[in-house]
């Protein structure tokens, strides 16, 4: 056991004074024993292991600042604030309720439920038309993480108030990224 103890501790020491050390246990079913021919030679090489960088990834990340996401009139976005979507060719929520799937009339906002006869995957969905107002739940840093659309808005049913015009079938959020809707005051 004692044995066993010293040859670890040398292998430590020698891992943190930048030693390499070649051929050092064999593995037996009842413990580690050194073997005949260990030796240990000294190298500054490097591309050696050395015990400081086992520690290297253990430092705490340095501090940076959120990211701060910009509507596309170049206001801030955050909890709370009502939004408006930006005219745009085609936003299309997939994960609503199958009741919601259609589009908007352009000029009367009323709500077209999606034609039963012609039902594809292209047309399983609700299509956002522009000025449709929700509130923003989430913003997501993207600077901790990858997120191709960092705001979560929550888009209210109509028995909510509704200042836009649209009667939506159901609630629903959804993920946006920042240049598709505006700030609304």
């Amino acid at each position: 056991m004692f044995q066993q103890q010293r040859a670890l501790c040398s292998i430590l020491c020698a891992l943190m004074c930048g030693i390499t050390i070649h051929s050092t246990f064999a593995f037996t079913s009842s413990s580690f024993e050194p073997r005949n021919n260990m030796h240990i030679t000294k190298s500054n090489h490097p591309t050696k292991l050395h015990m400081s960088s086992f520690f290297a990834d253990a430092t705490p990340p340095k501090e940076t600042a959120a990211a701060v996401q910009r509507d596309a009139n170049g206001n801030a976005i955050t909890v709370g604030q009502k939004i408006a979507m930006v005219p745009h060719n085609s936003i299309k929520a997939y994960h609503v309720q199958k009741s919601s799937y259609g589009s908007f009339d352009s000029t009367t906002k009323q709500f077209i439920p999606q034609d039963e006869a012609n039902k594809t995957r292209k047309t399983s969905c609700l299509l956002l038309p522009e000025g449709l107002r929700g509130e923003v739940i989430t913003v997501h840093d993207t600077n901790s993480a990858d997120r191709p659309q960092p705001v979560l808005v929550k888009f209210g049913a109509d028995d909510e108030e509704r200042s836009d015009g649209y009667s939506l079938p159901s609630a629903f959020s959804m993920h946006l990224s920042a240049n598709e809707i505006i700030v609304v005051v």
